[in-house]
């Protein structure tokens, strides 16, 4: 089963390629590592994939229905805030129901105590 299929893809940066005429395909159960010098595109590459950044040539296929999560090499944490903090305020999906199950867990054991 294809999950993900990468098509001739490109990208430059003015006059620098960093890469071009990339080809592969990741299957159900496929494992991949990326090892390269540094500046020669990995990073760029997995922002595309993630839809973080734009290909300047090629394609990027995801199956239908994949999510596909993305941590920056140098994200932006405020650093005054504990671990637990920068969890509650992130603002994705999981995040967010998880704070809609503990909000339901507060409610069900306040009526049960009241």
């Amino acid at each position: 089963m294809n999950y993900l299929s990468i098509d001739n893809l490109g990208k430059n940066y003015g006059e620098r390629v960093l890469f071009e005429g990339l080809n592969f395909g990741l299957n159900q159960g496929d494992k991949m590592a990326l090892i390269a010098n540094n500046g020669t595109g990995k990073s760029s590459m997995i922002k595309i994939i993630a839809g973080k950044d734009q290909q300047d040539k090629g394609t990027v296929t995801i199956r239908k229905n994949l999510k596909v999560g993305y941590l920056a090499q140098d994200p932006d944490f405020n650093f005054n805030q504990t671990v637990d903090q920068l969890i509650k305020n992130n603002k994705s999906d999981i995040s967010l129901l998880i704070k809609q199950y503990e909000n339901a867990l507060d409610e069900h054991t306040k009526l049960n105590n009241s």
